[in-house]
């Protein structure tokens, strides 16, 4: 079968990753898999396989007025139209929200299904994101396929679109890589020490400044412990600015992007994710089958999902600062809890392996597939 992953870039983030593995999957199964991008090379950070088919569509610039923002989009359109129909696919599936609405647009009129992947939650980023894109979705999802969520909780969302036309597919486990590079520490990071570790872009969802003040109410009672967060964004300075008031400057550090991470988290003694709203939350399959405790805010959508709260990992309340530096204090004290939690963190994600959600995904591409033959 001939698939078309498209998704605006290959930039480090959760759905990106999940994208990738899956047209590796794809590939192992013996599927021709064609993976195109809006924006240039410039801006990838995952590696794919060279059996897969590259298209850089390279039409992914910013639009400095209304009016640019219309022709560009026009333009994108065009071009993303006639580089999917070159290849004549089975089918398409598509990454993140505004990806979505293009490619649905630019395939109206054509005999091509589409499937899209919403990656994280819309009740909560339309908060803090621009709503037309959520009207644009209300208009386009309809055309789908199938619309495939990340997490239960990001299709709850999707309510206003019949049972039929919604799937919920979890993102799959990136396979470790072990090899022998070291890590690059940033000075002060002490491999001596005991290691909390978090990930993720340095943004307002990601809540690591509700970490980093949880972290400064119990550091004085862990003086062997610092924290590693591990992500880029555009509120490092900010962050980095909190650690620093905070009285953290030599026991919180930002060593910036890793290409393995599993390297630092095998290092590692605690995973914790503080997150105002995910969409699945692929880190923490990731800590947990590195055999690390996990936990995590319970917050929408994801974690709950994953974590079996008190079994293989912690669930807090969302946004509970205090909650959160309670057991993270619980468990920086308890070696023996930790090595509970964490020992049953693999049996947990092995319903995320790559191998189960390929094969979900061929399930459903079949269905669509059917039903688009009748």
């Amino acid at each position: 079968m001939r698939l078309i992953l498209v998704v605006p870039s290959i930039s480090c983030g959760g759905a990106e990753r999940a994208a990738v593995l899956l047209a590796e999957g794809f590939l192992k199964k013996g599927h021709q898999v064609s993976f195109l991008t809006l924006s240039g090379k410039e801006k990838d950070f995952y590696q794919l396989s060279n059996k897969i088919d590259r298209l850089v569509l390279n039409v992914a610039n910013n639009s400095p007025t209304f009016i640019h923002a219309i022709w560009n989009n026009l333009y994108r359109l065009w071009v993303l139209r006639r580089a999917i129909q070159s290849l004549k696919p089975d089918i398409v599936i598509s990454f993140l929200h505004e990806t979505n609405v293009l490619t649905l647009l630019a395939l109206t009129m054509t005999e091509n299904s589409v499937l899209v992947s919403e990656q994280n939650n819309p009740d909560m980023y339309y908060i803090y994101c621009n709503s037309l894109w959520d009207k644009l979705r209300r208009l386009t999802y309809p055309k789908a396929a199938k619309v495939v969520s990340s997490s239960k909780g990001v299709d709850n969302y999707f309510d206003w679109l019949p049972k039929t036309k919604r799937a919920v597919i979890y993102n799959p486990l990136a396979p470790f890589k072990d090899d022998t590079s070291t890590i690059n520490l940033p000075q002060n990071a002490a491999p001596e020490k005991k290691w909390i570790i978090a990930m993720g872009r340095l943004t307002y969802q990601k809540g690591f400044d509700i970490l980093l003040s949880a972290f400064q109410k119990i550091a004085d009672h862990h003086p062997d412990w610092q924290v590693l967060i591990l992500g880029e964004g555009e509120l490092r300075s900010d962050l980095e600015k909190l650690r620093d008031d905070l009285g953290l400057t030599h026991r919180v550090f930002f060593p910036g992007l890793f290409s393995n991470p599993f390297l630092v988290l095998k290092h590692s003694n605690l995973f914790v994710l503080s997150s105002r709203f995910e969409g699945f939350g692929n880190v923490l399959i990731e800590a947990m089958s590195c055999g690390l405790p996990v936990i995590s805010t319970d917050c929408p959508s994801g974690p709950r999902e994953i974590i079996r709260d008190g079994v293989d990992g912690i669930l807090v309340p969302n946004e509970d600062m205090s909650g959160l530096a309670a057991a993270m204090d619980r468990l920086m004290s308890d070696e023996e809890e930790r090595q509970r939690l964490a020992a049953h963190g693999p049996e947990a994600v092995k319903r995320f392996s790559l191998e189960k959600i390929v094969e979900m995904w061929e399930v459903l591409i079949s269905e669509v597939k059917q039903l688009s033959s009748k």
